[in-house]
């Protein structure tokens, strides 16, 4: 129904945390071929250690992660990968050992050409930047498509990680971006439109829109996880009513319309081309997901303005192999 409202052609779905596994990803799949695109990750893993609270294994969570890409039926390895977020209780680990254990899984991305998640941008176990971490993989794996989970909420040191990817593999994830978030990755060299992709945490997450207290501050709204009463001042803290407020919204949060209103927004002040929103809200997704598109010619290719100096790896943007309706046999 959200998708038919909003115009949204295909979803790329990403497990839970725990509960959901990839068979049951690839069931919605094939089901669904024209929707639906699944990721993958250590799903029954996740759900043995929480079950019977057993130590995570990395060789299991590879072993779990090479079955279902060898299906063919997955288009990428996240939102989590293995071994950090989701696990109860959390690991800790060092720096060296996440990088060795990040490296098994970037090798199964190239080995079976697809992407791969990175969610470990703020608070790390071994208490460093997460932005080393991405930088070391980005640079070792230039051919492998990392997709930067949230895009570290358009801050400059997320756009300083993609800008300074050799091989222009690093790409935000920008659905939760208020307007105002956009505008250090679009005037950044090497990154700009062609390395942001609209995508969110949209479901059954706690996860609502927040109005700002006065008019006229920057951003006027933004995406907010749950509550709790540290995020609250004054008269409202003490309220009864704000105390019995649900966790999870009670209703179907209208994310997508939120999200879509920030890139009318970026046209709406001249930041952005109609040719730079088709990429941001497709185009980008339909090259490194490998998706289908009706037609050729659909988004923009061969521009040093876009691409830089990459422009010449833009021809064609879209592979024909991909297009359903060829101009010619």
């Amino acid at each position: 129904y959200d998708m038919g409202r909003y115009g949204v052609d295909m979803c790329v779905l990403k497990p839970s945390i725990i509960g959901t596994t990839n068979t049951m990803q690839a069931m919605l799949v094939d089901k669904y071929p024209d929707k639906f695109r699944a990721l993958c990750s250590d799903q029954k893993q996740k759900l043995k250690i929480f079950r019977e609270k057993c130590d995570w294994s990395l060789d299991v969570a590879v072993e779990e992660v090479d079955a279902a890409l060898k299906t063919g039926k997955f288009v990428g390895i996240g939102e989590f990968v293995p071994g950090c977020m989701g696990l109860v209780p959390r690991r800790t680990y060092t720096f060296r050992q996440r990088v060795d254990e990040f490296r098994a899984f970037m090798e199964l991305a190239a080995k079976y050409d697809v992407t791969i998640d990175f969610h470990e941008f703020a608070r790390t176990p071994w208490g460093g930047p997460g932005s080393v971490l991405l930088s070391v993989v980005a640079t070792e794996y230039p051919d492998v498509s990392i997709i930067f989970c949230h895009g570290g909420r358009g801050s400059s040191e997320a756009v300083e990680v993609a800008a300074g990817a050799t091989g222009r593999n690093v790409y935000l994830e920008c659905g939760s971006w208020p307007a105002e978030n956009f505008k250090a990755a679009l005037t950044k060299p090497n990154v700009g439109a062609t390395q942001l992709i609209w995508g969110h945490d949209y479901g059954n997450v706690p996860q609502v829109i927040i109005k700002q207290d006065r008019p006229g501050q920057n951003p006027t709204s933004y995406p907010r996880f749950s509550f709790s009463r540290r995020q609250l001042s004054g008269q409202q803290a003490g309220s009864q009513l704000y105390e019995r407020w649900p966790g999870v919204p009670s209703y179907q949060t209208d994310f997508w319309g939120w999200s879509l209103h920030q890139i009318h927004r970026l046209k709406d002040w001249n930041w952005v081309t109609q040719d730079e929103v088709n990429l941001i809200l497709g185009g980008n997704a339909a090259k490194i997901f490998k998706l289908q598109v009706p037609f050729e010619r659909m988004f923009p290719e061969g521009r040093s303005d876009l691409f830089g100096s990459y422009w010449e790896k833009s021809v064609p943007f879209i592979p024909r192999d991909q297009v359903k309706n060829p101009d010619y046999p």
